[in-house]
């Protein structure tokens, strides 16, 4: 929060002189006095209202500090109407004693209740105009922030948007499939046909779900396993991808997929198959293979950081990837909705 001008050590050193020489002409006006000014203006009345505008602006700043104490549970209202009220009649009281110590040890008498209710006019103004300044500065602080907030909410939803469109899209996947069909077709190969459904399988799988928070592991594994298919016509090495599951529970849509394009694409091609394995067990789905990584391009969890952020908005259990030996396991929470009692 930017601090407000009032709290600069320059103002609160200056201002005091120039409000104090504003009170200090305003009554000699109000008093009818101005001839005094032709006489002597550098007297001890200008410098006692210079002191006390220096004292009344100190208090002032002393209370903000005071009230912003109060308890967070009392409305912005009544936390409003307080530091006012309070705030003015603080100030009066510290007016008041100062007038008549002045009065008494300085001039000699007692100053009269009219004499009393100007100077309390005056000061209590300024103190007002004090708190509004304060009370201004941090509404309109509150208002931007809220504005910034909007617009950094919209900025992540937008971005979140081209992340998830950029994904479902998956167009260096896509080159890579056109590339495989334009040399299948320049072999007159009878498999581009084939290449073609799993493509058409995969993407609309992935353009169907686009909308969709949650699906089945069903789902999910029939699509993981035309994505397997599909990979086996591109240069990388044979995959072959072996399931056991016993029950059909909720998985973020597109999971499986991204993990084993990552793992695919990461792992180092040899002419031995790369075995991936898929078992549930009692709090996960565990998806493991003999780890082999490329040497430019090691397989790590900054791959799977958008993943790992969906799964946070449904469940504790977080998405682990452990390596044990030569073997890597991704484990993936699993989603079980609770009915209702």
């Amino acid at each position: 929060m930017t601090r407000l001008f009032i709290h600069n050590p320059l103002f609160r050193l200056f201002s005091p002189i120039f409000s104090g020489i504003v009170v200090y002409l305003l009554i000699l006006l109000i008093n009818n006095d101005v001839e005094q000014l032709q006489e002597q203006f550098l007297g001890k009345e200008l410098y006692f209202c210079i002191g006390l505008s220096f004292v009344i602006q100190e208090f002032s700043r002393l209370l903000l500090w005071v009230f912003n104490k109060l308890p967070s549970k009392l409305s912005s209202s009544f936390k409003l109407l307080i530091q006012v009220i309070g705030s003015m009649l603080l100030c009066a009281i510290l007016v008041t004693i100062a007038i008549v110590v002045y009065y008494k040890v300085i001039l000699g008498f007692s100053p009269s209740t009219n004499e009393l209710w100007l100077f309390n006019s005056i000061f209590c103004s300024i103190t007002f105009i004090y708190v509004m300044l304060h009370l201004s500065h941090q509404y309109l602080y509150k208002e931007n922030t809220k504005i910034l907030n909007n617009e950094y909410i919209k900025k992540q939803l937008i971005e979140d948007d081209f992340i998830q469109f950029e994904k479902g899209i998956n167009p260096n996947l896509l080159f890579e499939c056109f590339e495989a069909i334009i040399v299948l077709a320049r072999k007159k190969s009878d498999n581009v046909d084939d290449l073609i459904d799993h493509i058409a399988i995969v993407y609309r799988y992935i353009l169907s779900t686009k909308n969709k928070q949650l699906v089945t592991l069903g789902e999910e594994l029939n699509a993981a396993k035309e994505l397997v298919q599909l990979f086996n016509y591109l240069p990388y090495r044979v995959i072959t991808l072996t399931t056991q599951t016993y029950s059909n529970f909720l998985i973020v849509p597109g999971s499986l997929l991204t993990i084993l394009e990552d793992v695919i694409k990461n792992t180092i091609n040899s002419s031995d198959s790369l075995d991936i394995e898929i078992n549930e067990t009692h709090d996960s789905l565990a998806l493991s293979y003999v780890k082999n990584d490329k040497i430019n391009s090691e397989f790590n969890s900054s791959l799977l950081s958008d993943i790992k952020k969906r799964y946070t908005f449904y469940s504790k259990q977080k998405l682990t990837i452990k390596n044990i030996q030569d073997k890597r396991i991704i484990s993936i929470p699993k989603l079980i909705t609770k009915p209702n009692l």
